[in-house]
């Protein structure tokens, strides 16, 4: 991601109806294979070309256009040959998806000096804490990696580090 992720619309505006996040995306970046379990996720091109895979149905999407992605759906994307502004809405919304933005903005404010220094040293303690506040289930080389990861004393410190993060920079 070029910029970091903001939200749009909170559940705690909303009664927990939904999340709406805006993204920008640089040319090239893509998501692997994964599925979320709470909620459905509609994609909206603000800006550029976005290529997703929702289950077998490949699309691509054009700025105006949009789709949504139903819970327990395996997707993935991949942005084109130029930068994307997306607008992201979960329904129902998730406050812990709005957590992981709240975390990963605090992070990009810090810089070195905040709590950026836990997590970036180690992508995989990163990804696995983005991962599980977005309810982000990877399948293929991505879910067995993390899942090694998880497994390994490094990554049974996730949640000590997660925690840490979150009391930092999230109202909980």
């Amino acid at each position: 991601m070029e910029k970091v992720a903001f939200i749009k619309e909170s559940v705690k505006t909303n009664k927990g109806k939904r999340t709406v996040i805006e993204s920008e995306f640089t040319a090239g970046a893509s998501i692997p294979p994964h599925y979320h379990r709470k909620f459905d996720k509609t994609f909206e091109v603000l800006e550029g070309e976005i290529r997703i895979w929702n289950g077998s149905e490949e699309l691509i999407l054009k700025a105006g256009e949009s789709a949504t992605v139903k819970k327990e759906m395996v997707h993935n994307y991949q942005i084109g040959n130029a930068k994307v502004v997306l607008k992201t809405t979960l329904i129902p919304g998730s406050l812990c998806f709005e957590n992981a933005i709240t975390l990963m903005q605090g992070i990009h404010n810090d810089g070195e000096h905040g709590g950026l220094a836990a997590v970036e040293n180690n992508n995989m303690v990163y990804m696995a804490i983005i991962s599980k506040l977005t309810d982000s289930n990877f399948l293929g080389e991505a879910g067995a990696t993390l899942e090694t990861f998880l497994l390994s004393e490094e990554g049974k410190q996730v949640m000590y580090v997660q925690n840490e993060l979150l009391e930092k920079y999230c109202e909980l």
